[in-house]
């Protein structure tokens, strides 16, 4: 009789703890870059099987087999990898590419956003389709934190007026909501922010008509140095007569995920040393 019982209790330990079995976790197609670091802040990046080029954040993310770039890829390789989920930022994506994943039958996560305060809750949902639900929403609440710290700390200060530098040749600068968020909660006016293109074509004489008191101009991707010195000779311009021209890190602030706040926090900064020069300045004796 005990040996009958014991049997039974065997199966039925055997059969709960197959039930307890929790689902594999899903194979991931990261198709942007923020998709990306995003993934890995919720703690799913090891289930990336496939991503695109430049999708170089963080160091592991390297080493993750490519397909494609933004502007072309390999549906071929995509299906037979036969991912579970295909996570990118729609937004940043071509309508072709989005339909041929949608005709494919592939499951498609959208990461885009409308604006910063929209990653919190973005990482919390991606934890959970990830099977990383408590990471996702440990990793919101931080992030969510820290960018009420920083909003708090600078959104109300002294307004400065920037131009941004989106590229060099040609000439552009940005309107888009995002970089006209980020610059306002830094407590900066964006000169070009009624423009109708959101990412426009300027002249220098526009630049030197608009005055902008501090100018940013983004590194990576062949900005930076070279970038700021062909602006030393407009002296014109208040930000080159004072010298508050600033490079921020592009990949901080132009994708959409978690290293916002790293970018956020240095355009932040840099506003802020401007702000302090025009101050004493204005305050020197004549």
């Amino acid at each position: 009789m005990l040996t009958r019982f014991l049997v039974i209790w065997l199966l039925v330990g055997l059969s709960g703890a197959v039930w307890a079995q929790k689902p594999p976790f899903p194979r991931i197609a990261a198709l942007t870059p923020h998709s990306v670091e995003l993934l890995y802040q919720v703690g799913a990046g090891d289930q990336i099987i496939a991503t695109i080029d430049y999708a170089d954040y963080p160091q592991a993310a390297r080493q993750i087999r490519r397909i494609g770039r933004h502007d072309e890829l390999d549906f071929e390789a995509l299906v037979q990898l036969q991912p579970d989920l295909v996570v990118l930022g729609i937004s940043d994506t071509s309508r072709h590419f989005v339909e041929r994943l949608n005709a494919l039958g592939l499951t498609v996560v959208d990461t885009s956003v409308a604006s910063i305060a929209d990653i919190g809750p973005l990482m919390a949902s991606l934890g959970q389709q990830t099977g990383h639900p408590q990471q996702g929403q440990r990793a919101a609440a931080a992030f969510t934190e820290q960018y009420q710290r920083l909003l708090d700390r600078y959104q109300h200060r002294a307004p400065v007026t920037v131009f941004y530098q989106l590229w060099s040749t040609p000439l552009m600068t940005a309107s888009s909501a995002w970089m006209d968020e980020l610059i306002g909660s830094c407590g900066g006016v964006n000169l070009f922010a009624d423009a109708s293109a959101e990412y426009p074509q300027v002249s220098i004489e526009q630049v030197i008509s608009a005055s902008p008191q501090v100018l940013i101009v983004p590194t990576n991707h062949g900005l930076g140095g070279n970038s700021i010195a062909m602006w030393q000779q407009w002296s014109e311009i208040p930000a080159i007569d004072k010298g508050l021209v600033f490079e921020v890190n592009s990949d901080w602030l132009h994708r959409t995920g978690p290293r916002i706040l790293l970018g956020m926090e240095q355009l932040c900064q840099s506003l802020d040393q401007a702000r302090e020069v025009l101050r004493s300045k204005k305050e020197a004796p004549m």
